[in-house]
């Protein structure tokens, strides 16, 4: 995996640069529901799940590219067993340049989008649980019976891959506007 970052350093415009970490919110994190709010700083609550209020504004080509590697790429991880992956997404000035080492694609360079205004990068990142694994198993059991107790509701390490993919690709749809 590359640094998606690349360039920002270099850029004129690298503060304007925004970042998001985007996952399907709909599950309980463990950081903001178990521990208790004096073991966790606000900035650590703040940064669980970021939201992206706009629209990936995308040419109907573009979307049709990106949305069968998201359905690939999401497949993958699915076979694999894996959960918890987020969509780790940076929005760029459209008037900025950062270089890009390697062999060029839209995705790496940042894919400009529909009205002109953004370049757009993305990448798959974060699937650290296997659900098939004994430490998922446990974490599961724990946290399952804590929720008959604490009622919280679902935590990505609970759910299957089906479903998480499901809820992770509904996501993904909902943010893109194609032109």
């Amino acid at each position: 995996m590359e640094n998606i970052l690349c360039g920002q350093a270099d850029d004129p415009s690298g503060q304007k640069w925004e970042t998001y970490d985007l996952k399907p919110v709909d599950y309980f994190y463990p950081e903001r529901d178990l521990l208790p709010e004096s073991l966790v700083s606000e900035d650590t609550l703040s940064r669980l799940a970021d939201t992206f209020n706009d629209k990936l504004n995308l040419w109907r080509t573009d979307y049709n590219r990106f949305w069968e590697a998201i359905q690939a790429d999401t497949k993958f991880l699915c076979d694999a067993n894996a959960v918890d992956y987020s969509l780790f997404m940076v929005r760029i000035p459209a008037s900025s340049e950062p270089l890009v080492p390697g062999r060029p694609s839209p995705w790496r360079a940042g894919l400009l989008s529909a009205d002109g205004k953004w370049k757009y990068r993305a990448v798959i990142l974060d699937f650290f649980w296997a659900r098939h694994k004994l430490h998922a198993q446990a974490m599961s059991g724990l946290i399952q019976t804590f929720n008959v107790v604490g009622r919280q509701g679902p935590m990505s390490i609970t759910t299957t891959p089906s479903e998480y993919r499901e809820k992770f690709l509904m996501m993904i749809e909902e943010m893109i506007r194609v032109h």
